[in-house]
């Protein structure tokens, strides 16, 4: 799929990437590659279905038909549609797949609540992975009431193992995990811009890869690591032949700690191109891919390091505002960017990043943070 390209400078080496990475690519295998998510014991390929915008239900049945058996969804998706959109998806094939959701935390009973109300969305009597949605502390990881619902969950057939997604705070939430063993799994947002902006500057990194060798890390210690936001923001491709979309999958999936990516789809064309990463080698055309790719994206797309939370003196959470943003630009989801923003409290969006012009914050991917902020705020604060 990729061809070659001329005067594209190929940057620093990525994390993660195996240094035996070639220019050939190798044929995707009749069997897709099946790895096992942790200590759930599900078997499940390197492709999943992640299916936050997607509307159609014949699109998830589509992937389905194509050997996809990971399926991910969430309570609060689309106002609790997308749920619905699954399990029409998977109506009468509902055993070819491992089905996840999520559930924010709230009282025992509302968790609880939650779960059921999934079920009968799903139209389904088990949650195979029911996952505790947007965790970015340790405390969240050992908050009680969550252990307490989760685990009645457990002990009456409704759910058969327990995870958590998280969008900041990863490596604190990755090692929580690992360190007090309720969870099963961790949802990381990760792809090729998460560790450093080496493919988009020439530039080696500034920052070790941290999350890279803490997901190593914690996988080796039996919790699953799935990996979502993999295509860098889902920003169209850049002109010239080269489509970075399996390249980026082929990057995350190069990394043995991760077992599956859900990379989000909502057309046929999108299903049959991300399937194509299953079973690909991280390859020379891949790298010159991830950079042009990267240049094409230049300073609209956040990496998802985490490493802004909590810094700003006004309290921003400015990860949370410029996730909505890319949700907004990237993923073409105006809906899903509104609701993403309007969940932050009124002291903690982007209102005032509007009369401060002199921005603390130094990212090392060199976005021009404030600016984004401000555009963040005057597009989805209305």
């Amino acid at each position: 799929m990729m061809g070659a390209a001329t005067g594209v400078a190929l940057g620093a080496t990525l994390p993660g990437i195996p240094p035996n990475a070639s220019g050939a690519t190798p044929p995707i295998p009749a069997e897709p590659e099946k790895r096992t998510l942790g200590k759930t014991g599900f078997r499940v390929g390197t492709v999943g279905f992640g299916a936050m915008t997607t509307r159609d239900p014949e699109v998830i049945r589509f992937a389905v038909d194509r050997g996809v058996d990971y399926v991910d969804t969430a309570a609060r998706y689309m106002g609790g549609e997308n749920e619905r959109i699954v399990g029409r998806a998977l109506a009468g094939i509902r055993e070819k797949v491992v089905l996840a959701t999520k559930a924010k935390i709230g009282t025992v009973d509302e968790m609880i609540l939650s779960a059921e109300n999934s079920l009968r969305s799903l139209k389904t009597d088990r949650i195979d992975l029911l996952q505790l949605h947007n965790v970015s502390t340790e405390a969240e990881v050992i908050d009680p009431r969550v252990r307490e619902a989760f685990q009645k969950l457990l002990d009456q057939g409704k759910v058969r193992a327990v995870g958590v997604t998280t969008h900041s705070g990863q490596e604190t939430v990755l090692r929580a995990v690992a360190k007090h063993g309720f969870y099963k799994t961790v949802l990381v947002a990760y792809n090729f811009r998460t560790e450093t902006g080496a493919a988009a500057t020439g530039r080696a990194p500034e920052m070790p890869p941290g999350l890279t060798n803490t997901i190593r890390e914690v996988a080796g210690s039996g919790v699953g690591i799935i990996a979502m936001k993999t295509q860098a923001g889902g920003y169209a491709s850049p002109p010239g032949g080269f489509s970075p979309h399996q390249a980026a999958l082929a990057w995350v999936l190069a990394n043995p700690g991760v077992t599956l990516a859900i990379p989000g789809m909502t057309s046929y064309a999108q299903v049959e191109e991300n399937l194509g990463a299953r079973g690909r080698r991280f390859a020379l055309a891949d790298r010159i891919a991830l950079g042009r790719y990267a240049l094409e994206i230049g300073d609209r797309h956040c990496g998802l390091c985490g490493a802004c939370g909590g810094v700003c003196p006004n309290g921003v959470e400015v990860p949370n505002v410029l996730r909505s943003l890319t949700y907004l630009e990237g993923y073409r989801e105006e809906d899903l960017a509104r609701s993403t923003y309007g969940s932050l409290l009124p002291d903690r969006n982007a209102a005032a990043c509007v009369d401060c012009r002199e921005c603390l914050l130094a990212c090392r991917l060199r976005l021009p943070v404030g600016r984004l902020t401000r555009r963040a705020h005057a597009l989805l604060s209305g």
